[in-house]
């Protein structure tokens, strides 16, 4: 066993005196890509020690409460990240299958954090199998697809209606405060994601829109918004919430109707159950958003920029930016033309799609050029790569193959997303 630590700490030696600079663009991304692929296995073996240092009671006597937190505080680590590795070595412990993944790379160990938390708290009536099941079905997925992958996994167990659902979301909320030095504080606030929206929302609006010259980050301007949102108060000035600032939500026309229990979503992205929507439409400035309807969404050459009926008519059939794996929401992304306006390009929406402000400048890069239309989108990189945009998964896709070639139509594969092919460059 000495000798397997011993060649892990010559390794590493070794990998850390090895100079970067000087070597191959190839072999640098190889190489970014072998460590990252160590470390996530390494992460495994950690948290297997940790676990095991905590099944053992190895920290008592220490002063600390726990492996996690003697970890943190011996090691000088963070100790949200040690309660994490805690916990994915419990996992570990209880799924051979999590445990085999993350061992032969099919899945990142944020992944496995991720599915850990199904694995240490099945719901009642989940089988070995069941967890098997979930298991598989993430591997090759990123943390964010996981989590998602949990949640709907979850409620095929615990039975719990739409409106159950959210009013546990409901009590989970919370708002505290904590001092972090260098005389700040941290706000933290826990809220279902509709009001959270809706809170960010009045924030922004207090904060007003950036102009001229404004340097502030995003977040600098939310943070005084929500300072001039609590002066005001102070004054007298906040008017009872008369005037809502506005959330779009898309929704299903059925789901709206109340037959079925189907979700909407808000331009940012955030999951809002049907019944919820519905009541926020009772008591705020809602738009919704049905996926069914009657505008004149053609517009020819005559209006060079997106209507708003059109904005709306993008976030059903786009849901965000159309790059693979971007996951920016359609209310911070830009409206662009396949065939550019300067060129003849028509503002109707068999011409338009949403890109991140990223992704609309790759798009706009010497040498890229733009396959298939809407429906089928690829995009052809300089180097020959080709790129399939397909509508984001919250969206309400049109008929036909959105994916690439042999796709059934959902979301494509990750080996497909980004295809070099000899012909792709003919």
């Amino acid at each position: 066993m000495d000798d397997v630590w011993d060649a892990l700490e010559t390794a590493v030696a070794a990998a850390v005196a090895f100079p970067c600079a000087g070597l191959p663009d190839d072999v640098v991304r190889a190489r970014v890509l072998a460590v990252q692929s160590c470390l996530d296995r390494l992460r495994g073996v950690h948290a297997g020690l940790l676990h095991e240092a905590e099944r053992r009671l190895l920290w008592q006597g220490s002063g600390y409460r726990s492996a996690a937190d003697w970890l943190a505080g011996v090691a000088k680590t963070s100790r949200g990240e040690a309660q994490s590795r805690a916990r994915l070595g419990k996992a570990l412990g209880a799924s051979k299958k999590l445990k085999d993944a993350l061992a032969d790379g099919s899945m990142s160990a944020a992944t496995a954090e991720s599915v850990s938390h199904a694995v240490n708290d099945r719901p009642d009536g989940a089988s070995d199998g069941d967890v098997d099941d979930l298991v598989d079905a993430c591997r090759g997925a990123d943390p964010v697809d996981a989590r998602e992958a949990v949640e709907t996994w979850r409620r095929t167990f615990d039975g719990d209606s739409e409106h159950d659902a959210e009013e546990r979301r409901h009590q989970r909320r919370s708002l505290t405060v904590k001092p972090v030095g260098d005389g700040m504080a941290q706000l933290t606030a826990l809220l279902p994601e509709v009001r959270m929206r809706q809170v960010v929302n009045s924030i922004s609006q207090a904060a007003g829109k950036p102009c001229e010259h404004d340097q502030r980050t995003t977040a600098q301007r939310l943070a005084d918004g929500l300072v001039q949102l609590t002066v005001a108060h102070a004054k007298g000035e906040v008017k009872g919430g008369r005037e809502k600032p506005t959330i779009l939500i898309t929704i299903g026309a059925e789901a709206h109707a109340g037959h079925g229990e189907g979700a909407g979503y808000t331009a940012h992205g955030d999951g809002v159950p049907a019944h919820v929507v519905r009541m926020l439409a009772e008591d705020a400035l809602l738009q919704r958003v049905l996926t069914i309807g009657t505008e004149i969404l053609e517009l020819g050459r005559e209006v060079r920029y997106a209507t708003e009926a059109q904005y709306r008519a993008l976030v059903v059939r786009d849901g965000g930016c159309r790059w693979p794996g971007c996951r920016i929401p359609a209310g911070w992304c830009d409206i662009d033309h396949l065939l550019a306006w300067e060129d003849g390009g028509r503002s109707d929406l068999d011409n338009l799609v949403m890109w991140c402000r990223h992704h609309h400048t790759e798009k706009h890069r010497p040498g890229v050029q733009v396959l298939g239309g809407v429906h089928d989108l690829r995009l052809r990189l300089a180097d020959g790569t080709i790129v399939y945009c397909s509508p984001n998964k919250h969206a309400t896709a049109p008929p036909g193959r959105t994916g690439p070639p042999g796709d059934p139509g959902g979301p494509p594969d990750a080996h497909r997303q980004r295809e070099r092919t000899a012909a792709a460059a003919a």
